[in-house]
């Protein structure tokens, strides 16, 4: 007599899984699919974050570095390097940026404002985004 090696749970001849078995591996399948896409979708939506800011800081550096190539050229060519500076800062001429420019001195190391700008010192701040670069024009 030959035996029925696929004998499950004492019945003959039926081998493999029931349709409840199926049914159960299947949506526990589903809910660990739900939470691995929930977990991965979040974390992959905020990878491109950091390469956001490295690139509006990239941009502010390449903009501070033509206001200052172009500072450079003022000094030796113009008799009021600041004030042309300021203007030109103002006109948008360097790129796409938010600036701010104000003369200011330094009194015991503070910063103080100098509405005159007799102490010709013009401090330039860049913003783009969420980041800003600050520098300090002296004559």
């Amino acid at each position: 007599m030959i035996r029925n090696s696929f004998r499950s749970g004492g019945r003959a001849g039926h081998g493999g899984f029931t349709l409840l078995e199926i049914i159960i591996t299947i949506t526990v399948a589903a809910i660990l699919s739900a939470a691995l896409v929930q977990l991965v979708g979040t974390a992959s939506s905020k990878t491109t974050e950091p390469v956001l800011l490295v690139q509006e800081g990239y941009a502010l550096n390449e903009v501070m570095e033509r206001i200052t190539a172009d500072y450079k050229d003022l000094v030796s060519n113009d008799a009021t390097p600041l004030q042309t500076l300021a203007s030109r800062l103002a006109g948008g001429q360097y790129g796409t940026y938010t600036v701010t420019t104000s003369y200011v001195a330094f009194q015991s190391g503070s910063e103080v404002a100098d509405g005159s700008g007799a102490n010709l010192t013009l401090k330039v701040t860049i913003t783009r985004g969420d980041q800003s670069l600050i520098a300090l024009f002296t004559q």
